[in-house]
C-alpha cells in the first residue's frame, strides 16, 4: 500500500470561529483540520452564533495517483480515494449587528 487509509481534511469559514460537527463524531472550531477515513463521505454541519447554520458534504473521489501507484491493494483498503473538496471553505450568512448612532 502506497497511501494510507486516512487523510487530513481542513475546514475554513468566513468568519472564523464556527463550530464544525462531522458525521463521524469529530468536531472542531474553524479554521481546523481532522484526520478521517478516505473512503467514507462526511456530512459537515457548520454553526456560529448569529449566523445561519450550513451543511456540506465531502465525498470520496478517485485519486489519479492512487490508481497508478497503488493498484488493486489501494482499492481494497480505500486508500485510492481522496475526500473532496479539501480544503472546504464556507462563507457563513450572518446577521448584521446594528449599532446605535448618536
Amino acid at each position: 500500500m502506497i497511501r494510507g487509509t486516512e487523510q487530513q481534511v481542513s475546514v475554513n469559514t468566513n468568519p472564523t470561529g464556527a463550530d464544525i460537527q462531522f458525521s463521524n463524531g469529530q468536531s472542531c472550531v474553524s479554521p481546523c483540520m481532522i484526520k478521517t477515513k478516505r473512503d467514507q463521505s462526511l456530512q459537515i454541519t457548520i454553526s456560529k452564533e448569529g449566523c445561519h447554520q450550513q451543511t456540506a458534504t465531502m465525498m470520496p473521489t478517485l485519486a489519479g495517483a492512487g490508481v497508478m501507484l497503488g493498484g488493486l491493494i489501494d482499492y481494497g483498503t480505500g486508500a485510492v480515494y481522496d475526500l473532496q473538496p479539501n480544503p472546504l471553505t464556507v462563507s457563513l450568512v450572518c446577521e448584521k449587528k446594528i449599532t446605535a448612532q448618536e
